[in-house]
């Protein structure tokens, strides 16, 4: 009989919430939350657990009372410091990590390696200890464990530290900086860095692109790197296919319907957040309706951006920028009842699966990213003729792209043109078939063969 392999996922988001009735617990958001529950709902002899943080008196009692186990047996919620989980994800994680990953910083204004960043980087440390800890409770008897993304990249020298030697893979699910984006990491921090990498048996990438930019930023810095392994992350096929019959995506699929009046429709579902380029989205609409006047009248696009890290000001300011901008291009194209713009901000998971069987064009156009499973999940469920516009610095873009419109995601003109070409139709059906080949199976035996 074949021995069950064991894995225990380890994560900074979890797969269930809490509600807005303070009791509830409901299903996260997220690619990496739903990918991981389509993992853990396939049948097979794989042992799956999930381990993440809670830190709320809310999640604590639910998970006091079981609430999380009852939903998922493989559910390992972990009791952290709210205040150290809170400055880790918000300052560290989100406002300093994320942005070096993701190449956005501004220098002439940021990062800040003040008194006040290294406190904050201890309550990192503190968290991936905390977290850790939870970890070396559990029997982790011939387990691989899969710790996901810079939220938590000191864990893997803590296992080590606290006497785990089995198979540790870290996975980045964002992109890497470059090189020269590397040098904004301050010595001590690197150098800590490299030490948990080092630590690893593995490092997961999504793409190529990101596995060069990692060895490209910490390969030549005096420590002996663990190899890579690139495998795109699946995208939950049966998930996304069973949702479609819920009476909340047919509700929603009949009230997009009038929105798009009858046209052909490009559509934007995307979180407000700075990577995801939205802005350049809406001057590539504006710039189509000035290079083709043809357009006018005879597109409607729909944008859905739904609000993201709300407590950090460089997102509220996007979300006003984006609002003002959608208001700008409308006045200056109305025209006998039409506008091209159609811009909700509110955060709708089912108007956002319906709107995937209606598009004609879908426009995904990061400034970087780690893969985007929108790209696959969209493809699911699309018309026949439907298209996608895709940015080159998409991980998808490496995997499907040469199926799809890809632009560089600084053209606005480039992408004006792209849009204007996918409007006229495309297949998605090699997409289709990529993604359903692209399964959770496949995923892990592309990790073990990198273990061995």
């Amino acid at each position: 009989m074949q021995q069950k392999s064991r894995y225990l996922f380890v994560t900074n988001r979890g797969p269930m919430q809490v509600g807005a009735d303070g009791h509830t617990l409901i299903r996260s958001g997220g690619g990496l939350a739903s990918g991981l529950l389509g993992l853990m709902d396939q049948p097979g002899h794989d042992e799956i657990r999930w381990l993440f943080p809670i830190s709320s008196e809310a999640e604590v009692i639910a998970a006091r009372e079981h609430r999380y186990e009852a939903i998922q047996p493989g559910f390992c919620p972990a009791p952290v410091d709210e205040q150290d989980h809170r400055v880790a994800y918000q300052v560290i994680a989100n406002e300093y990590f994320w942005y070096l990953f993701h190449g956005l910083f501004d220098l002439s204004f940021e990062p800040i390696f003040d008194q006040a960043f290294f406190d904050a980087y201890d309550q990192y440390r503190r968290f991936n200890d905390q977290m850790a800890n939870a970890v070396s409770k559990l029997d982790l008897t011939a387990t691989t464990i899969i710790i996901n993304d810079y939220h938590l990249m000191l864990m893997p020298q803590l296992l080590r530290d606290r006497g785990f030697s089995g198979s540790i893979v870290l996975f980045f699910h964002t992109p890497i900086c470059t090189a020269a984006e590397s040098e904004l990491i301050p010595s001590i921090i690197r150098d800590e860095l490299l030490r948990n990498f080092a630590a690893a048996n593995v490092i997961g990438l999504h793409a190529h692109h990101w596995e060069q930019f990692f060895i490209d930023s910490f390969g030549h810095r005096g420590f002996r790197l663990p190899p890579t392994v690139v495998a795109p992350l699946p995208a939950d096929t049966l998930g996304m296919v069973n949702s479609l019959s819920d009476e909340g995506v047919a509700y929603e699929r009949d009230r997009l319907e009038p929105l798009a009046m009858g046209l052909p429709t490009i559509l934007r579902v995307d979180r407000i957040e700075p990577s995801k380029n939205l802005l350049r989205g809406v001057y590539a609409i504006d710039s189509m309706l000035r290079q083709n006047p043809k357009t006018r009248g005879n597109f409607r696009a729909l944008l859905f951006a739904y609000p993201s890290r709300s407590t950090i000001p460089k997102y509220r300011r996007l979300t006003v920028e984006l609002e003002t901008l959608v208001k700008e291009v409308n006045e200056r194209w109305f025209h006998q009842g039409w506008n091209p713009i159609y811009l909700d901000l509110s955060d709708h998971p089912a108007r956002s699966l319906a709107s995937y069987q209606l598009f004609d064009t879908l426009l995904v156009n990061p400034l970087r990213d780690g893969l985007n499973l929108v790209v696959f999940e969209a493809a699911l469920v699309a018309k026949p003729t439907a298209q996608i516009v895709l940015s080159t610095e998409a991980g998808a873009a490496e995997h499907v792209g040469q199926w799809l419109e890809l632009i560089n995601p600084l053209d606005i003109a480039g992408t004006a043109g792209a849009l204007d070409r996918a409007l006229e139709g495309g297949d998605l059906d090699p997409v289709r078939s990529w993604t359903n080949q692209n399964t959770w199976t496949r995923w892990l035996e592309t990790i073990n063969r990198a273990l061995r």
